[in-house]
Parts: structure tokens; C-alpha cells; sequence
């Protein structure tokens, strides 16, 4: 079994059903999936198309949207999934800029009016609270090039002076570039890696990303997009302005959302910074107004999503997703097997997910040789964790967040799953 087919298991559930029809209706502004615990909400979202717009997934800090994002890459593919950080190191206030942040920032904001294939886009409150760049200042900042357009070499040159692209013997971070002869090498804040170009007169040979640590190449590009360090050319915006009025915000907590970025917003730029003479001081000048934020978001329709048992109130567009939290067992296998069994016997499916085909043989013969009946379905993914998720006539309950790991730190999930809806 892969992991499609379980996510399209999950996609046919009444509960889904429900959740798209309640916001399908135009007079639900905000609807509410409660007892969505741990990844059920990613498979929920996962399973949700509202076409045209990526989705704006909002998790409560960055670890939340770090396990959001690959869930939902897992799901819906990595090209269907951004994550739009913070572009500074620690608070805002320090001015410590991040350039790894400012990449994957830049790659969210440059791919979203423009990529077909994105279909969410994930972030947390203190990414919220800073300001970006609008589509039109993104794209006069950005550079196209391509192996069948012819490019001048010393325009292209003069294009980065330009827009403070700073030449080096070598890049190694954004906003540099180096030119050997014909070759133009450069470190934009669209892509991971930098890119070197190879003219040949007013024609590109050949596009190939490399390391800057072994200076070898990694892939061979047929056209690439640059963009500069596009917050320096633009007052900037609140990503409420930037997205498309349609765009649905899955949040998990909108309360406390608009807490942190009010909190961020009200700070100064910080003292001991200023005294040591470090950091942007010009940073704070990148956070938005968040009064303004806070009306501009309540306008946006709103998929309000929570592990915890929170009753809707009277009225609220909700739906019970029926997902408990992952038991504790404690790398006990007697308590395992004895809890696996009651689930069988109850009608539960169980599927053990590894990145491993030997750590699925090892939990066999461990069970085996401790006499355990206990029948399961694996599913092999790469890089995530063991783990296992109970399910009843189809209906998958939960994914555990990922990372390669030995089989004596498994995680484990055992959820069940009602057959009672809840849809008010």
C-alpha cells in the first residue's frame, strides 16, 4: 500500500465530505475541525481542493509549520508546498538576517501568483509579522534566463550591480556573484544553491546548479529565475495584501495568532544589538501594522483546525474529526502487542509506516518471536520514522512526523476513529 492510496482512503470520509461542504457554503467565514490530532489535520488539508489560490497554512510557532510543511509535502508532493519562514535569526529585533530564511521566503512569494502546481503555502505568526515584497516589485527584480533566449553577459553583469548584487572571487551566500572569464557565477535568493552560467558570446551553454563547498555541479537547469534581495528595493506590504482575496488561511489558532504578531509589532529594536553594533537596525521597519493585519485577515475565509475536544459553539460551522492523540507505550512491546490486539479484535486495520524494509522485517520478527498474532499493513516511505496508525473501514486517523530513526525510538500512533460524525 503507498501512501496515495491512504491519503485517498482518507480524501472519501464523511468528515471530509463535511469540511469541504461547510466551506463550500458562502455564508461559513470561519469553519472549525476540532479533535484533529497530530498529522490528521495535514491529511485533511491534504484532501481539500479549492482551486485557483494556494492555501495559507498557519501553524502556532515554527516547529508546528516545520511538521506541517512535511507533512503536506508528503502528501501533496514537494512541489505542492512552500514554507514561508521568517528572514531573521531569533526575534526580528536583534536585525540578525537569515539568509537560508530569505531563500525559502523569496521562493514562497515568487511562486505564488505564477506556479500552478502550488497549492500551499506554510507559515507561522512571526513570519506573518514582517512585510513582503508586492508581486510587481518581485518580478522587476527578478532575472530570466534561459539556454534558447540569447542574454549579454556584461548587461547581465550590470543587472546584478544594479540590484546590489555584491561581485566576490567566490559566492557563498545570497546577493553574490563571480565572473571567470565566460563564466558567471550566481547566488540569488530564489534557490537553495547558486547558479553558474557558461556564455558562449551572446549564448547561454549551459545552466548548472553547484555547491559551494565542493564547487561541483548538482543539476543541470534549462532556464532559471534570480531574484534579488527584493525587501531592500520595496516598503513592502502584509501578506494580506499580497494574497488573493479568494485565498482560504487554515489556521490552527487565529487568537494567538494575532497575539504574536501584535507582540512582535509592539517591540523596539533591541538595546544590547544597538550596543554591540549588530544586525539590521532598519529591521523593525519591516513589521506590519497589526491592527491593519488583524482586519485584513478577519475578511479571509478561515479553516480553523485543533487537536483539542472543543465544542463548537452554537451556530459554528464545525466538524469532529474524531483523531485521539498517539498512546503512550514506552518501547513497551507487552503493552504494544496487548493494546494492537484490542484493536484488531475491535476491527481496526493497522498500518506500520518506515523508511525501512529492514526495520518492518525486524517489528515482524519481534512480534513473531514473542508469539503476538499481530497482523499489519506496511507502507515504505523515505526518510520518516516508524510508525503506526489504526484504522476502521478505511478511514486512516493519523501520520507521525518524520526522521530517520532506529527501531528501539519508534513513535507510535494509535488512534480510534468513531463511526459517529459531528457536523454542525
Amino acid at each position: 500500500m503507498k501512501l496515495e492510496a491512504l491519503a485517498a482512503q482518507y480524501a472519501s470520509d464523511p468528515r471530509i465530505k463535511a469540511l469541504d461542504k461547510a466551506l463550500g457554503s458562502k455564508k461559513n467565514i470561519v469553519v472549525k475541525a476540532y479533535n484533529a490530532a497530530g498529522s490528521s489535520a495535514a491529511l485533511a488539508l491534504s484532501s481539500i481542493r479549492r482551486g485557483g489560490v494556494p492555501m495559507l497554512v498557519v501553524g502556532d510557532s515554527a516547529d508546528d509549520a516545520g511538521y506541517l510543511y512535511h507533512d503536506l509535502s508528503r502528501l501533496a508532493g514537494e512541489n505542492a508546498v512552500a514554507m514561508l519562514p521568517s528572514a531573521y535569526k531569533r526575534d526580528i529585533k536583534y536585525g540578525q538576517v537569515d539568509p537560508p530564511s530569505q531563500i525559502l521566503r523569496t521562493e514562497a512569494l515568487g511562486r505564488w501568483h505564477s506556479d500552478p502546481e502550488l497549492r500551499f503555502v506554510v507559515t507561522y505568526p512571526e513570519a506573518l509579522a514582517e512585510r513582503v515584497a508586492s508581486a510587481e516589485s518581485i518580478t522587476d527584480h527578478t532575472l530570466h534566463l534561459s539556454l534558447d533566449r540569447q542574454a549579454d553577459l556584461t548587461e547581465t553583469v550590470r543587472w546584478l550591480r544594479d540590484n546590489a548584487f555584491t561581485e566576490v572571487d567566490y559566492v557563498y551566500e545570497p546577493g553574490q556573484f563571480a565572473l571567470r572569464g565566460s563564466i558567471l557565477d550566481i547566488f540569488g535568493y530564489s534557490h537553495e544553491l547558486p547558479y553558474r552560467i557558461d556564455f558562449f558570446g551572446d549564448d547561454i551553454d549551459s545552466i548548472r546548479t553547484f555547491s559551494t563547498e565542493t564547487q561541483l555541479s548538482v543539476e543541470k537547469m534549462q532556464q532559471v529565475a534570480i531574484t534579488s534581495d527584493v525587501p531592500s528595493h520595496s516598503a513592502g506590504m502584509s501578506l494580506m495584501e499580497f494574497i488573493d482575496p479568494q485565498t482560504l488561511i487554515a489556521v490552527r489558532d487565529a487568537d494567538y495568532t494575532l497575539q504574536r504578531i501584535a507582540a512582535v509589532a509592539s517591540q523596539t529594536f533591541s538595546d544590547s544589538a544597538l550596543v554591540a553594533d549588530e544586525g539590521d537596525r532598519t529591521a523593525m521597519t519591516h513589521v506590519v501594522d497589526a491592527e491593519e493585519f488583524a482586519a485584513r485577515f478577519g475578511s479571509f475565509r478561515r479553516l480553523v483546525f485543533t487537536g483539542a475536544d472543543a465544542a463548537p459553539a452554537p451556530g459554528e460551522a464545525a466538524v469532529d474529526m474524531r483523531c485521539s492523540p498517539q498512546a503512550l507505550y514506552h518501547k513497551n512491546f507487552d503493552i504494544i502487542a496487548d493494546s494492537f490486539g484490542h484493536f484488531l479484535a475491535d476491527g481496526f486495520e493497522i498500518l506500520i509506516l518506515s523508511d525501512s524494509e529492514k526495520q518492518i522485517e525486524r517489528l515482524r520478527d519481534i512480534f513473531a518471536d514473542r508469539g503476538d498474532d499481530i497482523r499489519f499493513t506496511p507502507l515504505n516511505l523515505r526518510s520518516t520514522k516508524v510508525l503506526w496508525i489504526t484504522l476502521r473501514r478505511g478511514v486512516c486517523s493519523r501520520i507521525i512526523r518524520s526522521s530517520t530513526v532506529s527501531i528501539s525510538t519508534i513513535s507510535r500512533a494509535t488512534v480510534h476513529v468513531p463511526e459517529r460524525l459531528h457536523c454542525r
